[in-house]
C-alpha cells in the first residue's frame, strides 16, 4: 500500500508542477499560524499561571495588612480609653493615689491585666505620670528611675494624630515589639500611655510564619526589617534576608514572580495606608516549576501534532483541492460572493463557510456567557467582602461592651468574662487563617465549653487527655466545635437534671506505609448522653457518606466530614460508636502534619 501511495504521489507531481509551489506556500502559512498560536498559547498560559499565584499572594498580603493595621488602630482606641478612664486618670493627677484609695494598686493592676488579656498580641501596658514620676505596668507600680522598661519615654515622636509608633526592645531584650504610645496633659500635669505589641503572637502572622512555604516581613520606610520570623535584632538591614533584595522602595503595591538562587517565589509588597512601613509576603512556589514543565511538555506535543497535521493537510489539499482552496479563500475574504457562487463545488464551499460562521457565532455566545459569569463572580466577591463587615463590627462592639461592663460590674463578674469569651470566639471564627495548630483549636474549644457551662449552670464536666506530642499538629480551624455541640445538644438534650460528662482525648500513633512510616492523630470525643439508637446511627453514617445535604440533618457534622475529606482525602476516617442510655464516642483519624 505504501508503494502504491508513493507512485500515486509521483504521478501527481509529474502531472502538476504547481503542486510544489502550492504545497510550500500552504505548509509555510499553516506553520506560521500554528507557531503564532503556540507562542501565544505559551505566553498566555504562563501569564495565567503567574497571575494565579501573584493574585493569591497579594490577596493574602492585603488580608495581613488590614488585620495588623486594624490591630494597631484598636490599640490606639484602647490608649484613648485608658486616658479618659476614671481609675487611670486618678493616677495621672494624684501624687500618691494609694493613700487616698486603699486598694487602688489592686484595682489598677486588675484593670491593666484585663486589657492585656483581651488581646494575645499585647506584651505590656505602661502608664507614666509626671506628678509622681512613676510608672504603672501590668506587673506593678515602680519609680520611673528604677523601672527597666522606661526607655520608650525617650523615643516618643508624635504623628499628626498625637501617637508615637516605633519598634522597641521591651525590657531591653527579645521579643522585639511595636510600641504604640501617646503623650498628653491632664490639669497641667504630663502623662503618657504605651502599649507594647508583640507581632510574633498575632495569629495571622504566626499562621504564615508557621507554614514552610510563606514568609512575612515588615519593612520600614528607612528600608530596615521591623519584623520577621526568628528576628535577631530590633531592626535588621534588608541584606539579612537575601530574597528582600527584590524589595522596591516607594512602591505602594506590587506582586510578581521572582527567582533567587535557583528558587522561584511569589513576591508581594504593600505599603501600609496608615503607618510608615510596608508588608512583604514571600511564597515559595514549589508547584510553579512543575506546572511550567507540564505546560511546556503539553505545548511541545501539541505543536508536533499541529506540524504533522499541517504536512498532511498541505499534501492532500495541494494534490486534490487546488482550485477549491482558492475559491474558499476568496469567499472567506469576501463573504458577499458566497450567494452568487455558480461553480460545481459551491455547495461544499457554502457548507464550509456556514460552519465557519456557526463557529464564530458559537464563540461569540461563549464569550458573552463568560463575561456574564465574570460579572457574577465580581458581584459575589463584593458581597463576600461586605459580609466581613458585620462580624468585625460585632467583635469590636463586644470588646467595647466588655470594657464598659468591667467599669460597671467589676473585673471578677461573670458577665464581662462571658462577653470577652464570646468576642474571642467570633474573632477566631472570622480569622482568614484556614489551618491552625491543635493547641490553638483546643484553646478556642475550651472557651466554647466555658460558655456552655454558664448556659447549663455548670452541670457539664469536661475532661481532657491530650498527648503533648499532638499539640503542634496542623488541623482545620473549627473542626472540634460541631462534634462537641452535637454531643451536648443531642446527647444530653433529655438529661439536663444529671451531670453531663465530656472527655476529649488526643493521641498520636505510628502508621506503616509502603514507602516508610508516618504518624496519625486520633481525636476522640466521648459523652455519657442518651446515645443514638442503632437505626438512627446507621442513617447518620449513610448520610455522612453522600454529597447531598439534607436541611436540618447534622449539617455541622457533615460540614466537618466534607472539609476533612477535602484536606486529607482517603487518609481521614470518622468512627461513631454509640450505646443507648450509655453514651457516644466520635473518633477522628487523620495524618499528623507539622
Amino acid at each position: 500500500m505504501l508503494r502504491r501511495f508513493t507512485r500515486w504521489i509521483r504521478r501527481e507531481l509529474t502531472a502538476d508542477k504547481l503542486f510544489f509551489q502550492n504545497f510550500t506556500l500552504l505548509f509555510l502559512a499553516m506553520t506560521v499560524v500554528f507557531s503564532v498560536f503556540a507562542v501565544y498559547t505559551y505566553r498566555n498560559s504562563r501569564r495565567i499561571i503567574e497571575t494565579e499565584f501573584t493574585s493569591a499572594n497579594l490577596q493574602d498580603l492585603q488580608n495581613t495588612t488590614e488585620y495588623v493595621d486594624g490591630l494597631i488602630m484598636e490599640t490606639r482606641y484602647m490608649i484613648a480609653a485608658l486616658i479618659t478612664n476614671d481609675t487611670t486618670k486618678f493616677f495621672f493627677t494624684t501624687p500618691t493615689p494609694e493613700t487616698i484609695w486603699s486598694d487602688y494598686s489592686t484595682q489598677m493592676r486588675s484593670h491593666l491585666r484585663a486589657l492585656k488579656n483581651s488581646r494575645e498580641a499585647i506584651e505590656n501596658i505602661c502608664l507614666y505620670s509626671s506628678v509622681s514620676d512613676s510608672i504603672y505596668s501590668v506587673v506593678g507600680h515602680f519609680e520611673a528611675a528604677t523601672y527597666d522598661d522606661r526607655f520608650w519615654l525617650e523615643q516618643l515622636q508624635a504623628d499628626q494624630n498625637g501617637f508615637s509608633i516605633f519598634p522597641y526592645a521591651s525590657h531591653g531584650r527579645f521579643p522585639y515589639v511595636i510600641c504604640v504610645a501617646k503623650e498628653f496633659t491632664v490639669n497641667g500635669d504630663h502623662g503618657a500611655v504605651a502599649i507594647m505589641l508583640d507581632l510574633s503572637k498575632v495569629s495571622i502572622l504566626t499562621s504564615m510564619d508557621g507554614a514552610h512555604h510563606q514568609e512575612v516581613y515588615l519593612v520600614s520606610d528607612q528600608q530596615e526589617i521591623l519584623y520577621r520570623d526568628r528576628q535577631e535584632a530590633l531592626t535588621e538591614p534588608l541584606q539579612t534576608v537575601p530574597v528582600l533584595a527584590h524589595y522596591l522602595p516607594d512602591t505602594p503595591s506590587n506582586s510578581r514572580i521572582v527567582a533567587d538562587n535557583g528558587k522561584v517565589f511569589s513576591f508581594a509588597q504593600q505599603h501600609s495606608p496608615d503607618y510608615p512601613w510596608s508588608y512583604v509576603l514571600v511564597t515559595h512556589l514549589d508547584n510553579y516549576t512543575a506546572r511550567l514543565s507540564t505546560q511546556n511538555a503539553l505545548l511541545f506535543a501539541t505543536s508536533t501534532a499541529l506540524i504533522l497535521f499541517a504536512v498532511l493537510f498541505a499534501v492532500f489539499f495541494a494534490l486534490r483541492a487546488l482550485k477549491p482552496i482558492r475559491n474558499i479563500r476568496s469567499y472567506l475574504d469576501s463573504p458577499e460572493m458566497l450567494a452568487a457562487a455558480q461553480s460545481d463545488d459551491s455547495a461544499d464551499i457554502q457548507y464550509i463557510a456556514g460552519k465557519f460562521t456557526q463557529y464564530v457565532q458559537t464563540n461569540h455566545l461563549l464569550r458573552e456567557e463568560l463575561q456574564q459569569r465574570l460579572d457574577l463572580l465580581n458581584q459575589t466577591q463584593i458581597l463576600a467582602l461586605q459580609s466581613q463587615i458585620n462580624p468585625h463590627f460585632l467583635s469590636n462592639t463586644l470588646n467595647m461592651i466588655y470594657l464598659q461592663a468591667i467599669d460597671a460590674l467589676g473585673y471578677e463578674h461573670s458577665l464581662p468574662l462571658m462577653i470577652l469569651d464570646t468576642s474571642k470566639l467570633i474573632r477566631y471564627a472570622i480569622e482568614p487563617a484556614k489551618m491552625v495548630t491543635l493547641e490553638t483549636e483546643l484553646s478556642q474549644t475550651g472557651i466554647y465549653l466555658n460558655l456552655l457551662k454558664q448556659r447549663y449552670e455548670k452541670n457539664i464536666v469536661i475532661a481532657q487527655e491530650i498527648s503533648p506530642d499532638t499539640l503542634s499538629a496542623t488541623v482545620p480551624r473549627l473542626f472540634l466545635q460541631p462534634i462537641i455541640e452535637n454531643a451536648v445538644f443531642h446527647g444530653f438534650s433529655q438529661y439536663h437534671d444529671t451531670e453531663c460528662r465530656i472527655l476529649i482525648r488526643c493521641f498520636r500513633k505510628q502508621r506503616s506505609e509502603p514507602m516508610g512510616s508516618a504518624d496519625d492523630i486520633y481525636v476522640q470525643i466521648l459523652d455519657n448522653g442518651g446515645g443514638i439508637p442503632p437505626e438512627k446511627l446507621e442513617e447518620l453514617k449513610r448520610s455522612l457518606q453522600t454529597d447531598h445535604l439534607t436541611p436540618g440533618k447534622s449539617i455541622g457534622l457533615r460540614n466537618v466530614v466534607q472539609r476533612m475529606n477535602l484536606i486529607y482525602s482517603d487518609q481521614f476516617s470518622l468512627t461513631i460508636e454509640s450505646t443507648p442510655e450509655t453514651g457516644t464516642c466520635f473518633t477522628l483519624c487523620f495524618p499528623y502534619l507539622e
